[in-house]
């Protein structure tokens, strides 16, 4: 099966019921502008909030790998039950009334300890709301013609709200404390919730009517996605989420402490590089579509390495100004291309074991950029650790030249 093109029958947005259709694409739009409101509010300023509490840089780690850790299983075991039922909008729904509940109680936690356990409900939600989504995103776009742009286009509503959020909740946590943003964040997910109740959706199908169900079940396995053309993203994927959440573990210590910058200065700069992916997003499914998945991976993976050198160099403010430009291009490069592949390289009744997979290999990035972050910074210092991930980055740039090569150049 080749993404870049459209498959054989007409898809979700074209099949009868055009308007249920682009309702369904519209409204899960605006579940994840809501999701992203709710993470912008509070995951930038997680280490600070730990550290507010009592954390250390080590227990730090632990608050944000706690999160990580959970969301790895919680991916492949809400994305294997979403197939076996044949739905993705319970877990949506489910999704937002925990994510909205785990933040009104981290906003009222009395110490760092009480983060932990707070984190694995948080975990457990978010992982059902990425794969599930993302599963049903595929339905909806099924053999779509436009799918990069239009999953580029239902990413950029995350990256909007996102940018908005940083900079609203910098402000926030500046002038009433980091409780004001969870707040904020609790509020906002159960907006979500009420909005994913309207979210219209059919069983999912499954795929044509040539194969044996043999055949069909081994390409739907674990295993079968695998070894399929699903691994190089995986690894991709992999080799994306370490370096960068090892650096982003850290840096708004490195922003808003060691460098001085303050809070304010810490999410306006954030929230920069969020505004950017904005149009950047919609940029990057033309790239996918003019310059195909291999090269857009990797001007995306060679960009952040350039923004990690730049940090290493601690320029003045203009300096990290345009640093964060760069990423916000950089992440919508990466992001746009990934989410394209992850949703076209399963066979339909297999959406969310791949949504499951894709969002494991991810969560086990996290996990480990999450917990190494934190010591690394202590042992070898922040420019170290950034001038690691550069040359990460460009490791990532020339295995996806080589994997992608045929499939997808």
């Amino acid at each position: 099966m080749d993404g870049s093109r459209a498959s054989a029958s007409s898809g979700f947005l074209d099949s009868p019921g055009p308007l249920r259709r682009y309702r369904a694409y519209l409204t899960l739009s605006a579940v994840i502008f809501c999701g992203f409101v709710g993470v912008g509010s509070t995951s930038p300023f997680q280490p600070l909030y730990a550290a507010s509490l009592g954390a250390s840089l080590g227990q730090v780690a632990l608050v944000t790998g706690t999160f990580s850790t959970v969301a790895l299983v919680a991916g492949l075991v809400w994305g294997r039950l979403a197939d076996r039922l044949r739905r993705r909008k319970p877990f949506v729904v489910g999704a937002m009334a925990g994510l909205a509940l785990a933040q009104l109680a981290m906003a009222h936690a009395p110490s760092w300890e009480w983060l932990v356990p707070l984190r694995v409900l948080e975990g457990m939600a978010s992982g059902a709301y990425q794969v599930a989504s993302l599963a049903l995103m595929g339905d909806i776009l099924d053999g779509h013609p436009r799918r990069p742009q239009l999953i580029s286009g239902y990413r950029m509503s995350g990256s909007l709200a996102f940018s908005v959020a940083i900079v609203g909740s910098g402000w926030l946590a500046q002038t009433v404390g980091y409780q004001g943003s969870y707040v904020l964040a609790a509020v906002v997910y159960g907006i979500a919730l009420l909005i994913a109740l309207l979210i219209p959706e059919k069983p999912a199908e499954t795929t044509g009517t040539t194969e044996t169900a043999e055949t069909r079940a081994a390409q739907a396995s674990f295993g079968g996605l695998l070894r399929g053309p699903l691994r190089p993203l995986l690894v991709l994927a992999m080799s994306f989420g370490l370096p960068f959440a090892a650096v982003y573990s850290v840096w708004p210590i490195w922003i808003a402490n060691e460098l001085e910058h303050g809070r304010a200065v810490f999410s306006q700069l954030w929230g920069l590089a969020a505004f950017v992916e904005v149009p950047c997003m919609l940029l990057a499914g033309v790239l996918i579509t003019q310059l195909g998945r291999r090269w857009t991976f990797s001007l995306g993976l060679v960009s952040f390495a350039l923004v990690f050198v730049a940090y290493a160099a601690a320029p003045p403010l203009p300096g990290l100004v345009a640093a964060q430009v760069l990423r916000g291009f950089a992440f919508a490069a990466f992001t746009a291309t990934s989410l394209t592949m992850a949703i076209e390289l399963a066979p339909a009744d297999a959406r969310g074991r791949a949504a499951g997979l894709y969002q494991t290999a991810s969560s086990l990035a996290q996990i480990s950029g999450g917990w190494i972050g934190g010591p690394l910074a202590a042992a070898i210092g922040f420019r170290s650790l950034f001038g690691l991930a550069a040359a990460a980055f460009v490791g990532a740039a020339l295995y996806s030249q080589v994997a992608l090569r045929r499939r997808h150049g």
